[in-house]
């Protein structure tokens, strides 16, 4: 008997410490900073440092971001896109990708920060994205991260796309 209670207390605390949350009706499960990383970062070869940092400021400023910092020694890029919830010429939930209430936001950000590395040939980059949601006072109502894997692919392949075109001189 105190084996098999034992061990209903192990299962038990197992599936606290996996614990799965529920959000809008959906089984989220907390994703691990490998498996964010994964989708966050893409490897080029044969590119030069300066070629990938010019095409991700690019594909930034082509997205509508703002570049508030960029060093190219250290492979840093940082930017922001803000939307005004009452703009109505912007689909607000498809651009900030989100159905939640809106009341009391002035403003809604998307933050993003690159990280361009070299490694031997090989240059990696890493780039994160957040939500914000701002209220009249300037403040955080909301921030989020975003763990879309098919936003950071559509992101990707944009700046694939930008490379191509400098190597072609464009």
């Amino acid at each position: 008997m105190k084996k098999i209670l034992s061990i209903l207390l192990v299962m038990l605390f197992s599936g606290m410490m996996t614990s799965v949350l529920a959000k809008d009706n959906e089984i989220i499960t907390p994703q691990s900073q490998l498996q964010k990383r994964q989708y966050q970062t893409r490897s080029y070869e044969n590119v030069s440092k300066a070629v990938i940092m010019k095409a991700v400021l690019n594909v930034l400023q082509d997205e509508g971001f703002i570049v508030n910092n960029a060093n190219s020694i250290l492979g840093f890029i940082s930017g922001v896109k803000e939307f005004s919830p009452k703009d109505k010429t912007i689909d607000i939930e498809k651009e900030f990708g989100t159905k939640k209430d809106m009341y009391g936001v002035v403003v809604a950000a998307i933050e993003s920060t690159a990280n361009v590395t070299e490694y031997g040939k090989e240059i990696k980059v890493r780039i994160n994205f957040k939500r914000k949601r701002l209220n009249v006072y300037g403040n955080a109502k909301q921030i989020e991260e975003i763990t879309d894997e098919e936003y950071y692919q559509n992101f990707f392949s944009k700046v694939d796309k930008a490379i191509f075109l400098q190597k072609q001189k464009v």
